[in-house]
């Protein structure tokens, strides 16, 4: 592989670097953590009457983010930390005069959100404000968890971290106590820097209240960039730790099919993960033969009309640790593409300038291996392979810089995919980031018979180049992102589901706030073009002018004009000139509804399979709605339909109702249905399409911790006619540490 174009652009960067302004955050007043007397004792029930909270200083200098920005609170809001030898202990006093409003009905775990009332605590033990670990709790006791990272400036809730919270309703207001083991903080020993701290208070009346305990500028970097310091930890003599936590599945399934005798089986699967501490950096994450069951399942999507493969999250937890390591500029790392681990190891180092992750997999395979191609995605059937998958990344101040390697070999002489580079992110000063990745790929593995088998082949090399230069400042935002990746780049470890094309993406935004009824009002512009690199056809063309605005009741409302929008299907094919608006909606009509997040696109809309612009309409549609305390409904709905003179020549939907019965905090029954159909009358171009599916799942549900579940559960899929399926399961999962303190 030959490297030119990088090394110039790394050069290029580099002189940047030199001569640019660090951002550094301005300095602010930390929260002071007292130490537990040798014989104090505390008790988790929420309550603040502990005499150790009289010698915590008390944090109330809170202020409010959003809708008004730097005001005073609606209520206030106070804040202590004590520690002991095992754990932080945080102590929030969420103070309302008027109780009655406090909006507190339980949710499953992880669900909490702006809709209810909660608090929730920013912990990043390292200090740099690179990432941190948050803790969310609601007045009515559920629990919320996950990382937030900077560089990106997102929530992963996927991360599941072992920690104990309980809530206390007083006549004015509520308190929330949080345990945080030293266990599930990802410290460092030796650090100079402090520990960095901030506790959010989300109030839902009228307006969405959010108020910080320290101000977060407008043009920040990240919403964690001014975490203030969290004084007078000290860590416990002894923070190693070793977790054991065997799983074992019972399953029934069965097969039915038309004609065929019906096929039933019986499985005993049992399950090992392990998590091993050996110093404070330093954490190993191993699996043996991990299920994931019908515990959670896909939200259906639409893919009747598109040419290219969709994007799932993850939900397994073998792939949670310090899952922000695994956060580049592009989608370096899809741990989706695992389809049947057998079994797994990783490695996470997190110091203060240096940090890392490896894994390795062991895949029992029958997926699909992604094909990317500039006008679609093309699949072939995974066969079973190991992986070696490393993220290494150093923070230098406004400087990050690191690198990633992704190796996959397939049995059966089925070739291999290799995928290495570097990649950078630069504060260049308070307003302008800028980020980069290149990649260079070598690949043996190859469909070339196109009978969806892959075969060792000659080893072909390519390369992928993503540049985002993005700056932010009080009232606005511009960025322009270049993304060039080669005819025959392939990750597969990765998200990449289009090759051989060259895009540049233009945005700008200008917006005030508290004009008329809306607390935000941005005007946007979105410019983006898709070009195949080896032909220089347009693939995708879009000039998008819009706005985008929040205002009371939770508000957001988006449109944007698609008044140059061009689709060329495939190679050598004509462009499809689109014309339709998009809009879209998301508030909280009422208490027992509490949100509801809907968008449309209608117009003349290119059918990629057809090759043909048609009248036709696009609608997702999803809702939450409490019609009583203990009951949770989500409802989703995303529909898709063209018309080709007087009838529809194409007709999609997927729909999905979920239903969970809350009988405490820690049980549940949880209800799923979900249904999908495709209709397409047969073109020129387009063979006829009719299809059907059904799935339907029951799960009970009892969470002692994140350590210790009990599942049980029972679904039924129909496929195509006559063609069923079933399952029942049982599955213990068990905390070997709890277990031997008899916790349950």
């Amino acid at each position: 592989m030959c490297f030119p174009r990088f090394c110039r652009l790394w050069l290029a960067l580099l002189c940047l670097f030199c001569a640019a302004t660090v951002l550094r955050a301005e300095p602010a007043e930390g929260v002071t953590a007292v130490r537990l007397g040798a014989g104090e004792r505390m008790l988790l029930d929420g309550s603040l009457s502990h005499p150790a909270w009289q010698r915590a200083p008390v944090w109330s200098r809170f202020v409010e983010k959003d809708p008004r920005h730097g005001a005073v609170p609606p209520q206030s809001t106070q804040v202590q930390v004590l520690f002991d030898e095992e754990a932080v202990w945080v102590g929030i006093t969420a103070f309302d005069d008027r109780p009655e409003r406090i909006r507190d009905v339980p949710v499953r775990h992880d669900g909490v959100n702006r809709t209810q009332d909660f608090v929730v605590v920013y912990v990043d033990p390292i200090g740099t404000r690179r990432s941190a670990q948050f803790f969310r709790v609601s007045a009515a006791g559920s629990q919320a968890d996950g990382l937030h990272t900077a560089a990106d400036d997102s929530e992963d809730f996927a991360p599941d971290f072992d920690w104990d919270a309980a809530v206390q309703r007083r006549a004015d207001g509520w308190t929330a106590v949080l345990r945080l083991p030293f266990a599930s903080l990802r410290f460092a020993e030796g650090l100079q820097q402090p520990w960095r701290f901030m506790v959010a208070r989300r109030l839902p009346r009228e307006q969405f209240h959010l108020v910080t305990s320290v101000l977060i500028p407008r043009d920040a970097a990240s919403f964690i960039h001014t975490l203030q310091p969290l004084q007078g930890v000290q860590l416990p003599q002894r923070h190693g730790f070793l977790t054991l936590r065997p799983s074992l599945t019972l399953r029934r399934s069965g097969e039915r099919a038309e004609g065929v005798p019906k096929i039933a089986a019986n499985d005993v699967e049992p399950t090992l993960d392990l998590k091993w501490r050996p110093q404070a950096e330093l954490v190993v994450d191993a699996t043996l033969n991990p299920d994931f069951s019908q515990v959670a399942l896909d939200v259906p999507q639409l893919a009747g009309n598109s040419r290219f493969a969709l994007f799932f999250p993850e939900k397994r937890p073998f792939f949670f640790e310090s899952a922000d390591l695994l956060r580049s500029p592009t989608e370096a790392f899809y741990t989706r593409s695992f389809t049947a681990p057998r079994w797994g190891l990783r490695g996470t180092w997190r110091g203060p300038e240096w940090a890392g992750s490896v894994l390795t997999v062991d895949d029992r395979g029958g997926g699909e291996v992604l094909l990317p191609g500039a006008y679609g995605t093309a699949v072939a059937r995974q066969p079973a392979s190991r992986a070696l998958a490393a993220r290494v990344r150093r923070d230098e101040g406004g400087l990050q810089w690191g690198g990633v390697l992704a190796a996959r070999r397939y049995a059966d002489d089925g070739g291999d995919n290799l995928v290495l580079g570097p990649d950078l992110g630069l504060q260049i000063d308070r307003a302008w980031r800028l980020r980069g990745q290149w990649l260079a790929s070598r690949t043996s593995a190859w469909d070339d018979d196109h009978d969806g088998r892959l075969r060792r082949g000659a080893a072909i090399d390519s390369h992928r180049l993503f540049v985002k230069a993005q700056r932010q400042v009080d009232d606005g935002e511009s960025s322009i992102s270049v993304d060039d990746v080669g005819e025959n780049f392939r990750h597969d470890g990765g998200f990449v589901n289009q090759a051989g094309s060259r895009s540049l993406s233009v945005f700008h935004s200008h917006g005030w706030r508290q004009i008329g009824p809306f607390n935000e009002f941005f005007l946007n512009l979105q410019v983006d073009q898709v070009r195949d690199r080896v032909s220089g056809d347009v693939v995708r063309e879009m000039v998008r002018p819009g706005f985008w605005s929040s205002g009371a009741r939770n508000l957001e409302w988006w449109l944007e004009l698609h008044l140059h929008s061009r689709l060329r299907p495939a190679a050598g094919r004509p462009l499809l000139a689109e014309r339709f608006i998009a809009s879209g909606l998301v508030m909280t009509p009422a208490e027992w509804f509490p949100l509801i997040d809907a968008n449309v696109s209608v117009g003349r809309l290119a059918d990629a399979v057809a090759g043909e612009v048609r009248p036709g309409l696009r609608l997702n549609l999803s809702g939450k709605l409490r019609p009583l305390r203990a009951l949770e409904l989500e409802p989703s709905l995303q529909t898709a339909w063209l018309r080709d003179g007087g009838r529809r020549s194409y007709s999609e939907t997927a729909s999905q109702l979920l239903a969970v019965w809350h009988f405490d905090a820690q049980h549940n029954l949880r209800a799923i249905v979900q249904r999908r159909a495709l209709d397409r009358v047969a073109a020129v171009e387009a063979a006829a399409e009719r299809g059907r599916t059904r799935t339907a799942s029951l799960t009970y549900t009892w969470r002692r911790s994140s350590g210790t579940v009990l599942y049980l559960g029972a679904s039924r899929a129909q496929e195509a006619p006559g063609q069923r399926s079933s399952e029942a399961f049982v599955k213990l999962q068990l905390d070997v540490d709890e277990a031997r303190r008899g916790l349950f």
